[in-house]
């Protein structure tokens, strides 16, 4: 290329040009390189299928087809293996119906949000439940293999990891920083729309070198293919056909999985790093705090170049730094961590995966949210108690399990048993 650019200027220039549009051939030199596993491009059986729909959740909405969970759970065996003959031409021919490609979204209001701000509501989107039943077939084939590449570091949507043990990793060594006297800094980062804003041509060549069968890969690219949606309001109305040019699409049960691939080769960093999906944390320490801030420094660097690349957006007014030590005035410390020569916020009591963890791990704040949070929902369930009205035992029985004991005993092995945690708040 250099002997190019001094013989012949004129193929350098338009060899920088291919470049920079993305046709070299770097995705079809991968595509060349991989094989067909028969494992994984099979015809779709009737075991696949039965263990697909038994996934499906009756009374939940219906996508644009209008067709309901019900209508297919309760088909007859003819029909199951009319389906799966159906799913198997899909694949095998790497075509879909246009429907399918479609969602219906309706947004929800946030609490406390203004109604005229857009970023206000968040969207839930409806798709077909034919598709979801091809999409979960094909999450079953592939989840060992994508499973058996992701780094240990990443637990989101994996199976046997929980949001708990990203905590409590987290607070494992930041408890080390303390028996060895070091100084702990903690980077907690934030992507805008993550998920909304993956590329494409970049998930397609990873995809390729993580999933061993081209014509897998092809399809799962031909999913997200022409995918558009329609907004929908509460009163019926709906705005005109958008299409989605880049992510993954929310609401498919192949999308964590897809984003896990997408980020799986994180740079190597001095910190380490802690992942759940796209909530991303990296933690060092070290015995002074210039040297910790040096650390963190550097990788955030390498990180943010990482994501850049990938076209994936840093959000530098939502990422925060947290320092931790025992003594607190050392903790109260204001880390000099800087992304673009802005330096991130300091924050005396991040929440990380929906724990608070204040400087010295005592949990008070984090207790004492959840404490309120616990009373309010056990007032909510008395109104619903009465000796002659109200709703049953069971009912009640059920709604105290899913609104309090759920708020109460998350991440409750993290602060339950932390030494530095106030025993009465625990209480």
């Amino acid at each position: 290329m250099e002997k190019d650019f001094q013989s012949a200027p004129k193929r350098f220039w338009q060899t920088i040009r291919r470049l920079r549009r993305g046709k070299h051939g770097s995705i079809q030199a991968v595509y060349r390189a991989a094989s067909v596993d028969s494992n994984l491009s099979g015809e779709f059986t009737a075991e696949e299928l039965s263990e697909a729909m038994s996934k499906l959740k009756p009374g939940k909405s219906p996508g644009r087809d209008n067709i309901h969970p019900e209508f297919v759970i309760h088909q007859s065996t003819t029909t199951s293996g009319w389906l799966c003959a159906f799913y198997t031409s899909c694949y095998q021919r790497l075509k879909l119906p246009k429907t399918w490609r479609r969602a219906s979204v309706i947004a929800l209001p946030k609490p406390n949000k203004p109604a005229e701000d857009p970023k206000s509501y968040r969207p839930i989107s409806l798709l077909c439940v034919p598709f979801k039943i091809l999409e979960r077939m094909i999450h079953s084939r592939i989840e060992p293999v994508v499973d058996s590449q992701l780094p240990r570091e990443q637990a989101g949507f994996r199976r046997g990891r929980s949001t708990a043990d990203q905590v409590t990793l987290l607070c494992q060594d930041i408890e080390d920083s303390f028996q060895n006297n070091e100084k702990a800094g903690v980077v907690y980062l934030d992507l805008t729309a993550a998920y909304d804003t993956v590329w494409h041509r970049g998930l397609h060549l990873k995809l390729l070198r993580t999933i061993p069968d081209r014509h897998m890969v092809k399809f799962i690219m031909e999913t997200l293919s022409n995918r558009s949606f329609i907004l929908q309001t509460s009163s019926g109305q709906c705005s005109r056909l958008r299409r989605l040019k880049n992510g993954v699409p929310q609401g498919s049960v192949l999308s964590p999985m897809l984003f896990n691939v997408y980020i799986h080769d994180l740079p190597d960093t001095v910190s380490r790093k802690y992942g759940y999906a796209d909530d991303l944390a990296i933690m060092l320490s070290r015995p002074t705090w210039k040297a910790m801030e040096e650390g963190l420094n550097e990788d955030m660097g390498t990180l943010v170049a990482y994501l850049r690349r990938w076209r994936l957006q840093l959000s530098v007014g939502k990422t925060v730094a947290a320092a931790y030590h025992l003594s607190t005035r050392e903790a109260r410390r204001e880390l000099q961590v800087h992304v673009d020569n802005k330096c991130l916020e300091v924050q005396q009591a991040p929440k990380y995966l929906g724990v608070r963890l204040d400087r010295t791990l005592s949990f008070k704040q984090h207790l004492e949210e959840v404490k309120a949070k616990v009373t309010s929902r056990v007032a909510l369930i008395r109104r619903l108690a009465g000796t002659t009205w109200g709703a049953s035992a069971k009912t009640l029985r059920i709604s105290t399990q899913a609104l309090v004991f759920s708020a109460a005993e998350y991440c409750a092995p993290v602060w339950s048993r932390s030494p530095h945690a106030i025993k009465s708040s625990r209480e």
